[in-house]
């Protein structure tokens, strides 16, 4: 494989598992009504409520998002939708069905 191709490959595979994610590269940005509270994303930032965190790390796989953050606290997201998906905390196990909040 051509030295070029490698480092082509070795960007992308970074690109997709760190934080900094593009609002097109990461479609659950935007605000969601999760039931319990609404829930907002950017491509870098998390805000369940009590003010923005910080993104450390995205992991995606067939359209599904592991998103990591400081003391090794992880939300998985999947089905997501231009309308909906799901919420699940890695810690807890708490799950819920969040639908896109209009800008």
């Amino acid at each position: 494989m051509r030295l070029d191709v490698i480092a082509a490959t070795a960007v992308i595979t970074l690109a997709t598992a760190t934080s900094g994610f593009a609002a097109d590269d990461a479609p659950y940005a935007g605000s969601w009504d999760c039931g319990i509270a609404t829930f907002s994303f950017t491509g870098d930032t998390y805000d369940s409520g009590e003010g923005p965190i910080p993104i450390r790390k995205v992991e995606k796989e067939d359209g599904n998002y592991i998103l990591s953050f400081d003391d090794n606290y992880q939300i998985g997201l999947s089905s997501v939708t231009p309308t909906s998906m799901q919420w699940l905390s890695m810690e807890s196990g708490d799950m819920f069905d969040c639908k896109r909040l209009k800008p």
